[in-house]
């Protein structure tokens, strides 16, 4: 009599994907981690550019929003821990992140970048240049990803509105 040993195999290697839900370091922040995500506006006239970059810690988030070097807006909050932990929870939902070379010569295009370091290893380092639709998903992926955290502060058009 011969026995197989591959079903027991492949149900033994199922079991993690079965509800078990530890977290592994990947998909958690550390307490001194940093989170830094950037978006760089599209060249367009200053009264309409507005660029932003939000750092977050487990203890404070700060945004700022600018146009072409000059600061429109500088807000700083205690993070939410709710926020951070959902952060936290989701993180392995923007590691790995295809980042692909947007076309030669295109202009006008718009980057996103995300950082988290926890210590001194970078968990996630993506730089998303969105030009003709280079990257869109990854990006969108990211600014989803941030959101609880951008949620914290009233909107980019409140804290800096567009000029005349």
């Amino acid at each position: 009599m011969r026995l197989s040993l591959l079903p027991l195999i492949v149900a033994v290697a199922a079991l993690p994907a079965c509800g078990t839900t530890s977290a592994s370091s990947a998909d958690t922040l550390s307490e001194d981690a940093l989170v830094s995500f950037q978006y760089l506006d599209a060249s367009v006239p200053p009264q309409y550019h507005r660029s932003y970059e939000l750092s977050v810690t487990a203890s404070r988030s700060r945004l700022v929003v600018d146009s072409y070097g000059e600061v429109l807006a500088d807000e700083q909050v205690p993070t939410s821990p709710e926020v951070w932990e959902a952060l936290g929870t989701t993180l392995g939902q923007v590691t790995d992140l295809p980042a692909e070379a947007g076309p030669q010569g295109c202009t006008g295009g718009t980057v996103t970048s995300l950082t988290v370091l926890q210590g001194s290893d970078a968990s996630v380092d993506v730089v998303l240049d969105e030009c003709a639709g280079e990257n869109a998903d990854s990006a969108a992926r990211v600014t989803e990803w941030i959101a609880p955290a951008l949620a914290q502060f009233p909107s980019i058009d409140q804290l800096a509105p567009e000029g005349p």
